[in-house]
């Protein structure tokens, strides 16, 4: 079954909008899930066009190409086209575009202009993402939120490469380039200058680099827990989802803003790092952990493989499972007496963190996997 979140990856963002490059996919993919890389196409004007009982597609393409008075570019969907119209199109010299194709096209991938993904095999034909530097597409992704937030920070870039094309065309010399691209780590910044090179299709002049200026606040004994975060997101999208939500109204209800850096008020990863060491030295509060499992049962967003998720996050940072709080919660209104809740308390304190058995040992792994699943059935 498709869902747009099939291509919001870091290589569906290099390819359409770093690169440049256009995408031909097969099998058929149904017009709402594809339409999900709109947010790649930034800095394009969109037309669908479905080829089905066209007998000239690809003189309509090149007519639409050729008579249009619009300032940016346009990026075609090319919808239903068949192996003869494909191959036609891939002789367009400045066609940018996205085709559907029903048929199996393989034997056209040729070169690297035009990219082929078998979404049935989920595989690029024409394309090797471990040969590419994804390492800014992966964090853009990992940082937002959701779509909407992505795209935010995609038309930032273009903003950024626009400006850097407008300076480039006014000045004779490229002094103004690194305040420009200040906004970002200079390990991102050969991407969004190889992108305005693409887009604008212009030379960017060479430039000294400064020299990356460690601020005191770095200098400090400062831990990073980055892979805290990171092993977070990877492990379900859609509690990451969640947790990065609940990490910027922790900081809106929590944290003198004047305290920040401006990438800290903006990047997750580097709010969580700020909250690890200024806020939660001694690990992620109970109230916070809470609230995140407790947003996240509402409308019964959470089934069996979530719960699972949630118990290998928590196993994994050494964290208290937060169901176990539940039950003292609802054990607390009930008239007992006030050493029976110690006592709970107490034996929930000393519980010690399971750690998880490794994947090599299948046997060990299964028996824990299934203990886990008996507990949360027992919880809920």
């Amino acid at each position: 079954m498709d869902t747009g979140y099939d291509f919001i990856t870091p290589e569906f963002l290099n390819i359409l909008f770093f690169t440049q490059k256009n995408l031909v996919i097969y099998p058929y993919v149904d017009v709402k899930h594809i339409h999900s890389l709109d947010c790649f196409t930034v800095g394009h004007d969109l037309i669908d066009i479905d080829s089905t009982g066209l007998e000239n597609l690809h003189d309509i393409v090149e007519f639409e190409i050729n008579n249009s008075y619009s300032q940016q570019p346009t990026l075609y969907y090319l919808l239903n086209v068949n192996m003869e119209d494909i191959e036609k199109l891939l002789e367009s010299p400045n066609i940018r575009c996205i085709i559907n194709a029903s048929d199996n096209v393989e034997h056209l991938a040729n070169g690297n202009k035009f990219i082929f993904y078998n979404k049935k095999s989920n595989s690029f034909l024409n394309y090797q993402p471990e040969r590419e530097n994804l390492s800014f597409e992966e964090h853009l992704i990992q940082t937002s939120q959701n779509e909407e937030v992505l795209l935010d920070e995609i038309l930032k870039i273009k903003s950024t490469a626009t400006k850097i094309y407008s300076d480039v065309n006014a000045n004779t010399n490229s002094d103004n380039l690194p305040a420009l691209l200040s906004d970002y780590d200079q390990e991102y910044w050969d991407k969004i200058l190889f992108f305005t090179m693409q887009y604008f299709n212009v030379e960017i002049p060479k430039f000294t680099r400064p020299k990356t200026i460690l601020k005191k606040k770095s200098l400090a004994s400062l831990k990073d827990f980055s892979y805290e975060y990171e092993f977070i997101l990877k492990t379900n999208r859609k509690i990451g989802q969640k947790f990065i939500q609940l990490l910027h109204d922790y900081r809106f209800d929590k944290v003198n803003p004047a305290n920040l850096e401006i990438d800290q008020l903006y990047y997750p990863k580097k709010l969580y790092n700020y909250l690890r060491n200024r806020h939660w030295a001694k690990g992620i509060p109970q109230d916070f952990i809470t609230n995140w499992v407790q947003k996240l049962r509402t409308n019964s967003q959470l089934d069996e493989n979530d719960r699972l998720d949630f118990q290998i996050i928590f196993d994994k940072l050494q964290i208290i499972p937060v169901q176990k709080f539940h039950v003292i919660q609802e054990i607390q209104p009930v008239k007992e007496p006030i050493e029976d809740i110690i006592e709970i308390n107490n034996t929930t304190s000393e519980r010690i963190v399971e750690a998880i058995p490794p994947i090599e040992n299948f046997q060990e792994f299964k028996n824990w996997l299934l203990k886990k699943l008996d507990e949360l059935q027992s919880l809920i």
